[in-house]
Formats: C-alpha cells, sequence, structure tokens
C-alpha cells in the first residue's frame, strides 16, 4: 500500500511539473491592414496517404472558432463573423504537413492567442501569439530620407567646394611665390 500512495504521489508530482514547464507559444507580429502567416506543422511523411484521417481546427483565445480542416477539406462552419473572407489556407501544402493560417486584412482586435490543433492519428498542438501594430507612416519615413539624403548631398557639396578653393589658393600662393621668385631674378641680373 505505501509503494502504491508514493506512486500516486510521483505520477502527481511529475504531471504539476510538467505543466509549470509548458512549452511557451511562438509569437507573430503584424500591422493593421496587412496579412500574417500563422506556424502550424506535422513533420510525418506517412501524412500524405492519411490526410483524410486528420483534422485541423483553429481557435482564437481557446473559443472562437477560426477556420477548420476536416479531412482535408476546410469548412468555415460555425466561424467567427471577424474572419470570414479574411483567411486563406494552403490545401496543397496540407500533404507536407503545412496547417498554416493566413489571415489578411487584420485589425487590432485580431491580436491574442491562435491555437493550431490536429487530431486524428498524428496529434499536435500549436499556440501563437498575435500582436497587432498601427500601420508606420511611410509619408514620414519618406520624408525623413529625402531629409536625409538632402543634408548629405549639401555636406558633400560643401566639402567639395571648401577643396577647390583651398587646392586654388594654393596653386595661386604657387604661383605668387614663383612671380616673386623670377622677378627677383630678373632684378638682381
Amino acid at each position: 500500500m505505501t509503494c502504491n500512495m508514493s506512486n500516486i504521489f510521483l505520477s502527481f508530482f511529475f504531471f504539476f511539473l510538467l505543466e509549470s514547464f509548458s512549452v511557451p507559444a511562438s509569437s507573430v507580429e503584424g500591422f493593421v491592414g496587412g496579412s500574417v502567416l500563422l506556424p502550424c506543422f506535422i513533420h510525418h511523411s506517412e501524412l500524405q496517404d492519411r490526410i483524410k484521417d486528420v483534422n485541423v481546427h483553429w481557435r482564437y483565445n481557446n473559443s472562437k472558432i477560426v477556420i477548420d480542416i476536416i479531412g482535408g477539406n476546410r469548412t468555415a462552419e460555425d466561424q467567427a463573423p471577424e474572419y470570414n473572407n479574411r483567411v486563406e489556407m494552403f490545401p496543397d501544402e496540407y500533404k507536407k504537413g503545412n496547417f498554416c493560417l493566413k489571415i489578411n486584412n487584420i485589425k487590432k482586435t485580431h491580436a491574442g492567442k491562435y491555437t493550431c490543433i490536429i487530431t486524428g492519428p498524428f496529434q499536435n498542438e500549436k499556440h501563437t501569439e498575435l500582436c497587432v501594430k498601427d500601420k508606420p507612416e511611410e509619408k514620414g519615413n519618406i520624408r525623413k530620407s529625402v531629409y536625409v539624403l538632402l543634408i548629405v548631398f549639401v555636406f558633400v557639396i560643401l566639402i567639395f567646394v571648401i577643396i577647390i578653393y583651398a587646392s586654388r589658393q594654393c596653386l595661386l600662393l604657387t604661383i605668387i611665390q614663383i612671380w616673386t621668385h623670377f622677378s627677383f631674378l630678373s632684378y638682381s641680373t
């Protein structure tokens, strides 16, 4: 009886230990109005022949249905309205174990935890945290680039003018020295 109690205790200990060291979710960053690709793969070569036995369920925050693949076919039944006409899957890639999800025209409200649950002969669960940021302002970046280029151009022209001026001064000084030298020689003879 003591042996069984210690086995039960060890089982619970290892269960809680494993739960506390769960694999962290990967993180994907996107911009409002853009697209993101959320990863989900199975690494099994025999999947090609058994794709009809595999089901893939994409969920948002463990509740909303994003998309399902049942027996190799995409279904949007009971899909959350915010994903209607926004999500893409890649059926040609299913046989390779690729069940990545593409979300188009993303909004701030799409940020959160996405879970890819694979059931059937191959079990897998992949968590991805989607972070959505405001779209960067391109006009501001272009203006900054133009200003930087303009400043560099003016600086290069300024250096060029200084070099030419300095070389002319040296040339002028050299001519004056030669002239005075020859003038001095002509007066002395």
